[in-house]
């Protein structure tokens, strides 16, 4: 299976690469809780409603580990963490958290470690991916040829 992506226009005016061209991952379809856990449960010999304990509790534990500031290191899977989104102010004593902050999201960096041999960043979960190019398109975006191209990042 590969990741599919189209290319896109960039058409916001205001971006220094206006007019320049992008790939735009297509996603699949969701891979749910129940799916998740009935493969889960065949690879593991653990029942079903157990992975699914396992995985509500480790949810919980995430939620209030982030809620409490802390990075959530979950090893070979990876780290979350809580980023606030916020608008400037030219003096700090201006700033206020209604006014200002725009919202709190959640961030994720996947597990990875340096190369000794070379020092580049080794990602497992984002490695050795096969992406496919679904389509080309003509100045005003629409599909011109359809295309199969490819390869392996």
């Amino acid at each position: 299976m590969a990741i599919l992506f189209k290319l896109r226009k960039n058409n916001i005016k205001s971006n220094k690469s206006y007019g320049k061209w992008y790939a735009h991952t297509l996603r699949n379809t969701e891979l749910d809780l129940t799916e998740i856990s009935n493969r889960v449960q065949s690879n593991s010999g653990v029942s079903r409603a157990n992975v699914v304990a396992v995985i509500t509790a480790l949810q919980s534990e995430i939620s209030q580990g982030l809620k409490n500031g802390h990075v959530v290191n979950l090893g070979e899977l990876g780290k979350f963490y809580l980023s606030i989104r916020s608008e400037c102010v030219d003096n700090p004593d201006d700033f206020s958290v209604k006014k200002h902050v725009k919202g709190v999201v959640c961030k994720y960096i996947p597990e990875g470690h340096r190369r000794q041999t070379d020092g580049t960043l080794h990602r497992p979960f984002t490695e050795d991916i096969e992406l496919k190019q679904i389509s080309e398109y003509d100045e005003k975006g629409r599909i011109s040829k359809r295309v199969r191209r490819g390869g392996r990042v």
